[in-house]
């Protein structure tokens, strides 16, 4: 120890072990050293911390008894003297870096695989809103669901990495780690890839939903929602999430076209230069475009169109159903812009609203014809 008063360094196995650290005790300013030693309360006690971005931080305790029941053969705890702002920023901006890293040891997969054995479902309940948590909190739980509540995403990655929830029902604008950080985290994490997220959120512009499902977010629900409907589409989002291949899960593509259309989701296809199939489904109708480079190449199912272009502008109107792009190399041969596309849809759609009155235009087969509405 060096001299009279007892100095210790404490370091962290894992980047992820610092997270769960910090979220349960650091921020609250207390440590535990696991030791058999005991001090008499009030002990000062040095401490050096090494932080996970080699940051050294020497901070000074006192020794306390363990809070809590059950607590008190678990080391020695110290409560910290008040640190200063530097110190408080450094362990902040530390905490919030490193949920970025995705690299994950062994054990700490294994420890994000050991999901609840029964079928009761867990849902990891995020939200910075006090009557949120408890009023849609005892809504899930009345319906059978175990629920664990975080008030921000550092909290919810913290309590995920002790214990994997099936999902994580999260708001998206909350201090200190906000819905985006934790999908990010969540989603480059090799352990967490059977884990479903969705937001619990007002957003509404289909850029924000875009980026959300590039992300990796499951579904998009309102928080006015009921919590029969918000428990039904939450139980397809982890059944969804499931059926991925494990290789698949935290790759391509994946929602709704309630959420966002297909136009955005093609130009988005066509800005990157992707390459792969995109999959796109309403009720019982399922075509797969296969996509060069940004561009379109083909379509397997051109419904009652005799032109494939025809089969894309229909599905353009589409307002229900499903995508997912898988990526992939594709044959390079004749291909569409799918800008082109795009524009003559819109060209098409703006003939079609300005018709005469009285009259209305189908688009279908390879011409348009019209017909006098009744």
């Amino acid at each position: 120890m060096g001299s009279s008063i007892p100095t210790f360094s404490v370091r962290f196995e894992s980047r992820d072990d610092f997270v769960v650290e910090y979220t349960d005790r650091l921020r609250h300013g207390l440590v535990v050293l696991p030791i058999d030693v005991r001090f008499a309360v009030g002990t000062i006690v040095r401490l050096r911390i090494h932080l996970p971005d080699e940051m050294v931080l020497y901070l000074t305790g006192s020794a306390i008894k363990a809070p809590g029941v059950g607590t008190g053969d678990k080391g020695q705890w110290i409560r910290l003297a008040p640190l200063s702002p530097a110190d408080e920023a450094r362990l902040c901006t530390c905490a919030t870096a490193v949920i970025g890293s995705a690299q994950a040891t062994e054990a700490e997969v294994a420890r994000a695989e050991a999901v609840e054995s029964d079928d009761a479902l867990t849902v990891l309940l995020v939200d910075d809103s006090v009557s949120m948590r408890l009023e849609l909190g005892e809504a899930l739980r009345a319906r059978g669901l175990r629920v664990r509540v975080a008030d921000n995403g550092l909290v919810a990655l913290s309590s995920a990495l002790k214990r994997m929830p099936d999902l994580i029902l999260t708001d998206v604008e909350m201090p200190q780690m906000d819905g985006w950080g934790l999908l990010r985290a969540i989603r480059q994490r090799p352990g967490f890839t059977q884990l479903a997220v969705v937001f619990l959120t007002r957003l509404s512009d289909e850029a924000t939903r875009l980026r959300g499902y590039r992300m990796g977010v499951d579904d998009y629900l309102s928080k006015q929602m009921p919590a029969d409907e918000i428990l039904a589409r939450a139980r397809g989002a982890i059944a969804r999430r499931r059926q991925l291949p494990v290789n698949q899960a935290c790759h391509g593509l994946r929602g709704d076209l309630e959420h966002v259309r297909l136009g955005s989701v093609l130009a988005f296809l066509e800005a990157e230069r992707r390459s792969g199939s995109l999959f796109v489904r309403r009720g019982g109708e399922v075509s797969t475009v296969l996509v060069s480079h940004g561009s379109l190449c083909a379509i397997d199912n051109v419904g009652r169109h005799r032109h494939p272009h025809d089969r894309i502008f229909e599905m353009l109107g589409w307002a229900h159903g499903e995508f997912e792009f898988s990526a992939h190399d594709v044959a390079e041969g004749e291909a569409t812009p799918l800008s082109y596309l795009l524009l003559e849809h819109a060209r098409r759609t703006d003939e079609r609203d300005a018709g005469p009155t009285g009259t209305r235009i189908e688009l279908a087969g390879d011409a348009a014809r019209t017909r006098a509405a009744r």
